[in-house]
């Protein structure tokens, strides 16, 4: 669907959604998203939440036609929690960390690799973008006061998702992942049995040659593994570390019908550390689950449900 088509699709909301852009001095362009802004009483925005949706193109969690699983939106599924006052009314933000055809992927880091889209890629600093330029300018953008943040991402937006959670403690008060593409310590997949560096998927698929480089890219895959920080952090990160559950939540397969073993062992992982799981259970969302937008939109309401909740781990 074009942008049109997609904001037409909407048309019906309780809130509205919009196209917008941020201008990056960072990545040197102007850097589209989608924004959800819901109905507010008194036109007031102080102390509303805040949840940012990652995966690539900008359009991915709004597009009803993004894979033939959906039957609705992760927006129309967030409005409709807002008007029957299951959650509070949020905005939602849908950046996007790819280029404009959809066919280079950034993985949301400082770009590495050599590719030749730099009209809406520019730098290709996306991390720096990300931490440093997106949320400052949605709250002044959209004048809100952002109270409780959260980031959700779905296969490699989980990955970055859970880079941003690891690498910037506090700056979410909940991270969510869905089947999300996750390293292996050292990249080293345990069910390749060749040491370290042996994923295939993170050192030979030619997707993540713009953002991490030509294979073997050791060098930059040991830059930007969240894995590995996580299993080096200081306490003083722990302990930041500690006031942030993280949802993690996968498919019913693995192969290349889920990222199941890559979840469960970041889950597992994570309570190693002290760090709390919204989901106290097996990570396997449903025994039916794929990895498909539909699936990542119940996961989006599972999870909006756990933190807006009476029992929710630190909601």
């Amino acid at each position: 669907m074009t942008a049109k088509q997609i904001l037409r699709h909407h048309r019906d909301l309780h809130g509205r959604l919009r196209r917008r852009a941020v201008p990056s001095k960072v990545l040197g362009v102007r850097r589209p998203y989608y924004v959800y802004t819901p109905p507010m009483r008194g036109g007031t925005r102080a102390g509303c939440p805040l949840l940012v949706l990652l995966r690539g193109h900008e359009r991915e969690w709004a597009n009803p036609e993004e894979d033939a699983s959906r039957r609705s939106t992760a927006i129309q599924d967030l409005d409709r929690l807002i008007a029957r006052g299951v959650v509070p009314p949020m905005m939602a933000v849908l950046p996007g960390i790819c280029s404009a055809d959809n066919r280079i992927h950034s993985c949301g880091i400082d770009m590495e690799g050599v590719w030749p889209e730099r009209r809406t890629l520019g730098t290709g600093r996306f991390w720096t973008h990300l931490t440093t330029e997106l949320l400052p300018h949605v709250e002044r953008r959209h004048r809100v006061r952002v109270g409780t943040r959260l980031v959700v991402g779905f296969s490699l937006g989980g990955f970055l998702a859970y880079l941003w959670g690891v690498r910037r403690p506090r700056t979410f008060d909940h991270v969510a992942v869905y089947d999300g593409t996750l390293p292996w310590p050292r990249h080293n997949d345990p069910r390749e049995d060749g040491g370290a560096f042996c994923d295939p998927l993170f050192g030979e698929a030619t997707i993540f040659t713009p953002a991490f480089g030509a294979p073997p890219r050791r060098a930059t895959l040991r830059r930007w593994n969240p894995t590995d920080d996580l299993r080096t952090a200081e306490a003083s990160r722990l302990r930041s570390l500690e006031a942030t559950p993280f949802w993690i939540a996968s498919a019913a397969r693995d192969g290349s019908a889920g990222n199941r073993d890559r979840a469960r062992f970041v889950a597992r992982l994570l309570r190693e550390h002290g760090i709390p799981l919204g989901f106290s259970n097996e990570v396997v969302l449903h025994k039916e689950a794929a990895h498909t937008f539909a699936w990542a939109d119940r996961f989006l309401v599972r999870v909006l449900r756990g933190v807006f909740g009476n029992n929710a781990p630190g909601g």
